[in-house]
């Protein structure tokens, strides 16, 4: 895939996808004498450290000087998260924990890498190798991270992220963009060019605006495929992915955040709601707390928790069985039954009616009690 636009104006971000590759080929080289279990193991690994720091232009940072983003895309990072990144960090050594920051006075901006620094600091490190890049005047810097950012995001902050960035390119509410996209997804849907729009991922950024022409998009929703793409982003998966857990219950978010439940299983535990049970807003939220807890537990598959939710609306269908016509039709008429009609009744009558009723009230006094 393509880098976006953004990193054009930003040459060190790319240069830290060169070093990533460089990193990569060194750690497979590593991976090459631990299995052939070189006798000369050690040695091999300084040198391929001395090539790393000579190729890269890396320097050692101490940790302590290091401050957290205050615009980082990622909101969530749980201590197992740390634990797992402390764990690689452990096995492969400094080697793999290049970040990416910001000189500001005599401090450093984290720009990226937050996972690798917070492991770092649970394994007791004094200092991380780093990337040290200078800001130019002319980037939006919530552009910059968002694209940073993205790596190992779970899908709620990454949602949240990218529409971060594209309320503020478009200055548009949150809702608007949701309808701009849903709306221009479907016409080119119903044109069998979801394809077309997907492929433009690759393309350069004009002919991305030529294609869209074709597309027959509106001003505005060239706009708003155009930052998606810029970002690396298709956006029918936006649309299909991204945008459902901007409107998830707070239970979920809170889910996806605290307990690590994934996007997949929050959006099929989002249909046990007010409207699709008809219950109350609480009484959904304890059957969604109470699925969610049984998933996490178990750890059920997407389909597994699909079955869960069935049982759980079927539960629900057979207690809201549908009013029978006949049925209606018979309370009608008793209601009907008048004072007057029933002074003007025989004493016969009334008494037939009378014993009509009470045998009928027992018998509807044991079908309520088989369903209690």
């Amino acid at each position: 895939m393509a880098l976006p636009k953004i990193a054009s104006k930003f040459s060190s971000a790319i240069q830290k996808t060169e070093q990533e590759q460089k990193i990569t080929e060194l750690q497979v080289e590593i991976e090459r004498l631990r299995a052939a279990q070189s006798p000369e193991l050690e040695s091999e690994l300084q040198k391929l450290r001395e090539q790393l720091q000579n190729q890269s232009g890396e320097v050692q940072i101490d940790l302590n000087l290091i401050d957290p983003n205050p615009n980082q895309p990622r909101q969530t990072i749980t201590p197992e998260l740390i634990q797992a990144k402390a764990r690689l960090l452990k096995k492969h050594g400094q080697i793999s924990a290049v970040i990416l920051v910001r000189q500001s006075n005599s401090r450093y901006i984290l720009l990226d890498g937050q996972l690798r620094t917070e492991g770092a600091k649970l394994l007791g490190w004094k200092s991380i190798r780093a990337v040290v890049v200078s800001m130019p005047d002319d980037l939006d810097q919530s552009a910059l991270l968002t694209f940073l950012g993205f790596e190992d995001l779970n899908p709620l902050d990454k949602a949240e992220a990218v529409f971060k960035e594209v309320t503020k390119s478009l200055e548009l509410e949150i809702d608007e963009v949701s309808t701009i996209l849903r709306t221009v997804i479907k016409r080119i849907e119903r044109d069998n060019n979801s394809k077309e729009l997907a492929k433009l991922v690759n393309y350069s950024a004009e002919e991305q605006e030529q294609r869209l022409e074709l597309l027959k998009v509106t001003d505005i929703e060239k706009k708003l495929l155009l930052v998606l793409l810029e970002l690396g982003l298709n956006p029918s998966s936006v649309k299909a992915n991204l945008i459902p857990m901007l409107y998830l219950p707070l239970d979920l978010k809170q889910a996806i955040r605290q307990q690590g439940l994934k996007g997949a299983h929050a959006l099929a535990l989002a249909t046990l709601s007010v409207k699709a049970l008809d219950i109350s807003e609480n009484q959904a939220t304890d059957e969604r707390v109470t699925a969610t807890n049984e998933v996490l537990k178990k750890n059920l598959t997407v389909p597994e928790t699909r079955e869960l939710i069935r049982q759980i609306k079927t539960k629900y269908l057979k207690s809201q069985k549908p009013d029978l016509k006949q049925l209606k039709g018979i309370l009608e008429k008793v209601n009907e039954i008048s004072s007057d009609l029933l002074s003007k009744s025989s004493s016969e009558q009334l008494h037939q009616m009378r014993s009509l009723l009470q045998q009928k009230l027992v018998e509807i006094d044991k079908v309520i009690a088989s369903t209690k």
